[in-house]
């Protein structure tokens, strides 16, 4: 997915989710106007029928609505004429005397203040007369903006959970995506460089064969051993190359193990380095070795052993800038076997050294992306490591050249 393309698609989702969120804030607000409007209007229908029913008999029945009047009847009233309307909230109740300043009755005294505030005001008048008397019914809803909020709340708190879903998912995907597309780059460049990695030494092998069927090659003894130790190199480094893409995917698997014996470590670097003359003396360059390891026996995988020096001095080799100059040592440290391998090669940059032992990672600045790798190698030495549950650490230098010690317990 291109850079442009990702963030085109970021800005119109962007675009999108703030609209819903302007349009749901609209709605939610008009909607919350249109709840208070229907409220009003049924609380106003309620008290007509109840000021119709109750201001006659209060003004037939006695002089003074204070001596005359039944509070629980109007409180009972109330309730059955705003459920009727749909209202099924039990508002504070008072009757207030215009001409005194003074409620006559409230049915929770501790109300006043929010009765007299209260726009839900019904004068008393007797039926079929205009009364200009001063008397009140006054209606407290506490609880009204609240209860019509809270409704209104629930919907603008799903649809911004839902939006915080939509998002999360949406970015995953675009990870996932990313993930993908990098996957799928990283395994086209790991055939790439597998096939170039390959295709060297069958042509080198293949050139071998070809002087060897020369005749005059053939009769001269150190000719021809010269070319067969060329094909035995090239075959063995063939087949390091093999074995470690192979031994990789294995290891991957959480049941993978290995298999230990007893092997001398110095035996064992003295061998494979033998297997790089033909590369160091085509680039004019040297291993200066020091086997100090005494004893030099562990307990260790032999083949995976093997594979994991190769690749380190093989890293080393192809790292170095005109003829290498490799040093690689071992020596007994505190129950533990070390061995180094160091070069003076190109080095790796400090923000580059955590991610080298990631599975095909390469580093892709200065000269490096020069170098054909697989970008498994040293993905490969350390599970080699972990399962021999030792160590392994690196110091490097841009253009200085790197430092891999591996730590291996003998027993």
């Amino acid at each position: 997915m291109k850079r442009w393309f990702r963030t085109l698609v970021i800005t119109i989702f962007a675009l999108a989710a703030v609209s819903l969120i302007v349009i749901q804030f609209i709605q939610t607000r008009r909607t919350f106007s249109i709840s208070d409007n229907m409220f009003n209007v049924s609380v106003n229908n309620a008290m007509d029928e109840v000021v119709h029913q109750m201001s006659g008999e209060v003004f037939q029945t006695a002089a003074h609505p204070a001596t005359a009047f039944n509070y629980q009847d109007l409180d009972s009233l109330i309730v059955e004429e705003l459920l009727l309307n749909g209202i099924d909230l039990h508002p504070v109740v008072g009757i207030y005397d215009g001409s005194q300043g003074s409620f006559l009755y409230t049915s929770d005294s501790r109300r006043e203040e929010s009765l007299e505030r209260s726009p839900y005001r019904y004068n008393f008048s007797p039926i079929g007369v205009v009364s200009s008397g001063q008397y009140f019914i006054i209606l407290a809803f506490p609880e009204t903006e609240l209860f019509l909020q809270s409704n209104t709340k629930v919907y603008i708190y799903m649809t911004i959970f839902l939006l915080v879903v939509i998002a999360t998912m949406f970015f995953i995907s675009l990870r996932t995506l990313a993930a993908q597309r990098k996957l799928d780059q990283m395994k086209t460049e790991f055939i790439n460089n597998m096939t170039h990695e390959i295709k060297t030494p069958i042509s080198t092998i293949g050139l071998a064969c070809e002087m060897l069927r020369d005749d005059s090659v053939s009769q001269d003894a150190a000719t021809r051993s010269n070319f067969l130790g060329i094909i035995a190199d090239e075959n063995q480094r063939m087949r390091v190359l093999v074995e470690t893409i192979l031994q990789s995917a294995k290891m991957s698997n959480k049941n993978f193990s290995i298999n230990p014996k007893k092997v001398d470590i110095n035996t064992l670097v003295s061998t494979v380095l033998q297997s790089f003359r033909l590369t160091l003396s085509n680039r004019g360059g040297t291993i200066e070795t020091h086997l100090d390891a005494d004893p030099s026996v562990l307990d260790a995988d032999e083949l995976h052993l093997t594979n994991m020096v190769y690749n380190l001095v093989d890293n080393a080799i192809k790292y170095s800038v005109d003829a290498p100059r490799i040093e690689v040592g071992t020596l007994c440290k505190e129950g533990h076997i070390i061995l180094t391998v160091r070069d003076h090669g190109i080095g790796i940059a400090k923000e580059n050294q955590k991610r080298v032992f990631e599975k095909f990672y390469r580093v892709s600045t200065g000269n490096v992306h020069n170098v054909k790798g697989f970008g498994i190698g040293l993905n490969y030495v350390s599970q080699v490591v972990r399962l021999h549950h030792g160590h392994i650490a690196l110091e490097s230098e841009l253009g200085e050249g790197s430092t891999f010690t591996v730590s291996l317990p003998m027993v």
